[in-house]
């Protein structure tokens, strides 16, 4: 993305509640590719701003990258992701095109808490500008089992994530 981020869609600041469905959806991606960590995006029709209802699982290129060049890339699968981001950048375009934004990027965490690390929000806040125009979920995964989940939003003006409620809406 190109830095230009718009506060004003209430799922940048957090305001969003993934359908059932989709909370399943990712829960069930984060344990299929446990001990690895998962990663994707969730759609949602702008007609219904909080809604976040379908998700789309991407590939963890961590490992791809790493075996290429290790020096550049010292981290696997294991304790970092790496999404196709020209593929994303295609998600949110048809998005804003089609009506059903990306809301949300998710990722998971393997034996670990669903924390918001630093590398992740350099990745996606840079000199205080939100990246892309979503929030945030991680997924924490323990021993194969989905132990904690937290939403995550950018703090305008800073390169820091703040934490809010998930909220999951009944079908």
């Amino acid at each position: 993305m190109n830095g230009d981020v718009s506060y004003n869609f209430p799922w940048v600041r957090g305001e969003l509640e993934l359908s059932r469905a989709a909370l399943e959806a990712i829960e069930a991606h984060a344990r299929r590719d446990y001990p690895s960590e998962c990663c994707g995006l969730v759609t949602g029709p702008a007609d219904d701003p909080p809604l976040a209802d379908h998700v789309m699982e991407e590939r963890n290129l961590a490992d791809r990258y790493h075996a290429l060049d290790p020096e550049r890339f010292p981290r696997t699968s294991r304790t970092y992701f790496k999404m196709d981001e020209l593929r994303a950048a295609r998600a949110f375009e048809q998005g804003r095109r089609t009506g059903r934004p990306v809301k949300l990027i998710y990722h998971s965490h393997v034996d670990a808490g669903a924390y918001f690390s630093a590398e992740d929000g350099a990745t996606f806040a840079v000199g205080g500008v939100l990246q892309w125009p979503c929030a945030f979920l991680v997924v924490s995964v323990r021993d194969g089992e989905v132990a904690d989940r937290k939403l995550w939003v950018h703090v305008p003006g800073t390169d820091r994530f703040e934490e809010r409620p998930v909220r999951v809406r009944a079908p």
